[in-house]
């Protein structure tokens, strides 16, 4: 029994490495499948060796030459390759996982309201800056000292398409002035305009930035995060296609069925007869796959 689950267990960790291989690989290749990939590179190998062994025996004459050179040399190739291949790899599939760790970021802070992002920020500034910030009022959202220094903050939660422009900025500005506070720190989920840019010169934090904080406070998503991610949305594509197709509903059967017969019925009148017929038979097939589908589900239950 306990190697029947050690078995299992590894059965996951192949499935799960071949969910993430497979997911890599459309990304690198622009959609193109892992299995698609290897079938291109096997016919660029068998090109290379064909290649060889016809350029190698014009030029020796000798079969034994011309298999020994053309096995070093593809030998070499397919070294050199897998080489370059795994450290290319390797650095798309981190420059994949860092946007993937980003998207999450950006869609998590999307989730929060003005309430829970300000919320949210006030403890990656504590976090960040070691200190601790208080809730001010609502010209200025927040109070701390960093280095001896104290600091006003204002937070922005924006939509993905709006930026913080200077006329965002007038109540703080002027609460700032009124409480004599020297130091600011601007934060924005979105970013900053570039008139905020030139003419502050308060702390500016935009997305960019909380997420270079979060990396080096440790709280940016980490590698194991990120494939976990990759195998759930695998797991809820399969379980949409499933949904999708919703082929545990009985009538399906009797319709595909139907189908089948009012087709195979009109293909003799028809212009497409032999179309109407396979798309009949194709029908048929349907059918009969659906209802071997429950019989087993029924079975398994």
């Amino acid at each position: 029994m306990k190697g029947l689950l050690n078995f299992k267990d590894y059965f996951k960790v192949i499935r799960r490495q071949m969910i993430l291989n497979s997911y890599y690989t459309r990304e690198i290749k622009g959609g193109k499948s892992i299995y698609a990939s290897l079938i291109d590179w096997i016919f660029i190998t068998l090109f290379l060796i064909l290649f060889f062994l016809i350029t190698i025996f014009n030029s020796t004459g000798s079969i034994i030459w011309t298999i020994t050179l053309t096995t070093l040399l593809v030998g070499i190739y397919i070294v050199l390759l897998v080489a370059w291949k795994r450290r290319a790899r390797y650095k798309r599939i981190m420059d994949i996982n860092e946007k993937l760790a980003n998207k999450q970021i950006v869609e998590e802070i999307g989730k929060y309201g003005n309430r829970d992002f300000l919320k949210y920020i006030k403890e990656l500034l504590e976090k960040y800056y070691k200190t601790t910030f208080f809730e001010y009022n609502n010209n200025i959202d927040f109070i701390g000292e960093i280095n001896g220094e104290i600091y006003g903050v204002k937070c922005f939660k924006n939509s993905p398409d709006n930026i913080v422009i200077l006329k965002d900025l007038e109540f703080f500005v002027r609460e700032m002035e009124n409480k004599n506070i020297q130091e600011g720190i601007l934060i924005t989920s979105t970013s900053f305009a570039d008139e905020v840019k030139e003419e502050t010169e308060y702390l500016l934090i935009d997305l960019n930035r909380i997420i270079e904080m979060l990396k080096e406070i440790e709280e940016y998503p980490q590698k194991d995060e990120i494939e976990e991610l990759i195998v759930a949305k695998h797991r809820n594509w399969i379980g949409d296609i499933k949904n999708s197709l919703n082929i545990s509903r009985k009538d399906k059967i009797f319709k595909f069925i139907l189908l089948g017969v009012i087709l195979y019925t009109v293909s003799p009148i028809v212009a497409y007869s032999l179309y109407y017929r396979i798309m009949a038979f194709v029908c048929f097939g349907l059918g009969i796959i659906i209802g071997v589908y429950n019989l087993l589900i029924y079975a398994r239950q």
